[in-house]
């Protein structure tokens, strides 16, 4: 089970292949349904129908990539194959709708609307000449009755009705997803802003600490210059440490964002008090940490800070009274986090749910500083987060 939901979601990935199965599922509903009224008439050659039948289902594959090209080869097709009086009007049917529906979705901007008009506009004339101008033999012979040209009516209506529920359906779907593009960006934006709120009190600190150095060490260089020596050792750290969070700070915002109402940001220091709450809430948690424990930069430190307790919350939030393993490895050049739960992991409604708020916030916080991130739910049962933030140590 769990190799075909990886298999399953691997194939969304690739619309292309979702697409495939799709047109090929189409044409051979279409090619059985064809066979089965071909032995009541038979107006063509069976190479010609066949081919005109997956002339008009196949091109589906490409309905993401080129939905207007792709609707304008469909409607030719199905209008050709409508005038060759084809006995197959259901499959191929539904092929016009879905490209119909793509346009909608895919198309376009310019160019979306004019698309279905035009397809619209030549198939219903199509029709129009089928059903009243080309003479039609009913059952009760050739000349039409009042109930004919009712039905006839009839099946227009319902037609263009069809066209019409593809049209919308497929603008509500477009929309659907241009707002859900829209909060995503806007949601980096948002947590881009935050972090810049709290990278800014690291940066003043350092600075303050330059500021005040420098005027002990000129007080104090007459008559006590060791002291003045090491008030500058540490206005050097203080102003290399600076200089580092400046570099990912500005490289990492966008202009333009405002960086209003700072206060104080926790580090690694205070992991504790966050265990302490977590716990009280419910959740159980071991910590572990591997390696040699240091100190860590402040705009790190407070990322780390930050990825434990979105994860920790996300935990508390969605698996409820679960264990969670917080592991912190010291390594050489990095420090690495991993968060393990033994929930019940998390549905993909749910993980869509987070992957606005908590997920975004981790990524961005690890690629702030040029680190990965990965999460997922763990086979079996539970959920996972892991970060990896490398660390110049010889820099501290």
């Amino acid at each position: 089970m769990i190799k075909f939901r990886k298999l399953w979601a691997s194939i969304k990935q690739r619309p292309v292949i979702v697409d495939g199965l799709i047109a090929v599922f189409l044409s051979g509903l279409a090619l059985v349904l064809l066979w089965y009224y071909w032995r009541y008439t038979q107006p063509v050659h069976l190479a010609l129908a066949i081919s005109l039948t997956l002339a008009v289902t196949l091109p589906l594959t490409l309905r993401r990539r080129y939905p207007i090209a792709i609707l304008f080869v469909i409607t030719a097709v199905l209008n050709l194959y409508r005038l060759l009086d084809i006995p197959e009007g259901t499959a191929t049917a539904y092929a016009l709708l879905l490209a119909l529906f793509s346009v909608g979705a895919y198309g376009g901007k310019r160019w979306r609307t004019w698309a279905r008009g035009i397809s619209v506009l030549s198939v219903a004339v199509t029709m129009i000449y089928l059903l009243f101008i080309r003479p039609v033999v009913g059952l009760a012979g050739s000349n039409y009755t009042e109930n004919q040209v009712i039905a006839q009516i009839a099946t227009i209506l319902l037609n263009l009705f069809l066209f019409g529920a593809a049209w919308w359906v497929g603008d509500i779907f477009r929309i659907r997803r241009e707002r859900e593009e829209e909060n995503a960006r806007q949601a980096v934006i948002n947590e881009r802003v935050r972090i810049a709120r709290e990278l800014h009190d690291v940066v003043a600190h350092h600075v303050s600490v330059m500021g005040i150095q420098a005027g002990g060490a000129r007080r104090v260089l007459p008559q006590q210059p060791e002291k003045a020596q090491e008030a500058l050792s540490l206005i050097e750290s203080s102003s290399r440490q600076a200089v580092n969070e400046l570099h990912r700070l500005l490289g990492f915002l966008r202009q333009g964002q405002q960086a209003n109402g700072f206060s104080p940001q926790p580090n690694l220091q205070q992991l504790h008090t966050l265990i302490s709450d977590m716990q009280e809430a419910g959740l159980t948690i071991d910590v572990k940490i591997e390696g040699t424990e240091k100190s860590l930069p402040p705009g790190i430190g407070l990322s780390t800070y930050r990825i434990i307790q979105e994860a920790l919350t996300n935990t508390l939030k969605h698996a409820g009274k679960a264990k969670a393993v917080v592991t912190i490895r010291y390594k050489s050049n990095s420090v690495e986090l991993q968060i393990i739960d033994n929930g019940k992991g998390l549905k993909q409604l749910e993980q869509q749910e987070i992957r606005g708020k908590g997920i975004m916030g981790m990524r961005e916080r690890a690629s702030l500083h040029g680190g990965s991130f990965e999460s997922g739910n763990v086979p079996g049962g539970g959920f996972f987060v892991r970060a990896v933030l490398p660390v110049n140590w010889q820099e501290i």
